[in-house]
Parts: C-alpha cells; structure tokens; sequence
C-alpha cells in the first residue's frame, strides 16, 4: 500500500501540514490556519483564543497553545480529536485545491512524519499513532461519500 508521509508546509504534500496557511471561517471567525484553529481549542478563555487566533504565523500560535499562560480546558484530552475534526474539515471544504489533493491521494496511508510527535505524527521510531494522518484519511473517505 502507498504511503504518503508529510510534515513541513514547505516540503512534498505540506499542503496536509496544519502549518500550511489557507485561512478557514469556524465560529463566525476567520483562522489563519487550521493550526491557528486547534491550538485556540486548548483553552476556553475568550481574550486568550483570541490571541492565538491573530498570531503572526502557525508557529507562534502553536507555541502560545503550548505555554504556561494557556489555561487547558478541563477536557481537553478527550475533545483534542473533535478539535481537529473540525480544523481539517473547514480546511480542506473551504479550500476546494486542498479537497481535491485529499481525494487525489486516493487510498494512500497518510503519516504525520513528525519524530517527536507520538500523537498526531509517528514518533521517531514509527510506533507513534498518526492521529493527524488518521482523520485525514476518515476525511477523504467522508468526503468520497
């Protein structure tokens, strides 16, 4: 079976990275990136979702996500997986190029190449879960539907 790996924005089939920039409207708000999206997800203050929404790049609002001053949601663990349902989902219905490079994939395994990342990615050692590959290929398929 074919395996399309992806990690960098900037590199082969970035466009599958959340880092890639395509802005999507969720909440009535317009996200620079899904990334911008699902780390604005983590917590539920207002005034804080709101500054991960205007960071400058997929970065900073990731790095914001993922500091002492973000106040996680007390649910976050469990609701992580509906977050990025909902980034990808406006990303690639919203982004009619990015659907069609989804549905070109055909029946590829998609795998988060990141080697620190054991969630989302592969990990270092390819035991990791490839959550983000996962739910993009139940998005294809949704999509195919």
């Amino acid at each position: 079976m074919q395996e399309i790996r992806f990690y960098h924005e900037y590199d082969d089939y970035g466009y599958f990275s959340n880092y890639w920039v395509a802005p999507i409207t969720v909440e009535e708000k317009v996200w620079p990136s899904s990334e911008h999206y699902y780390q604005s997800c983590k917590s539920l203050d207002p005034d804080f979702r709101e500054r991960i929404r205007t960071a400058a790049t997929p970065d900073d609002a990731k790095n914001l996500g993922n500091s002492e001053e973000c106040v996680y949601r007390t649910d976050w663990d469990t609701y992580k997986d509906t977050a990025m349902r909902i980034a990808i989902k406006a990303k690639f219905s919203q982004h009619e190029d990015l659907k069609a490079l989804l549905l070109a994939s055909d029946d590829a395994v998609l795998i988060e190449a990141s080697d620190r990342d054991y969630y989302w990615g592969c990990g270092a050692d390819g035991s990791g879960k490839s959550m983000l590959g996962k739910l993009l290929m139940e998005l294809r398929s949704e999509f195919r539907d």
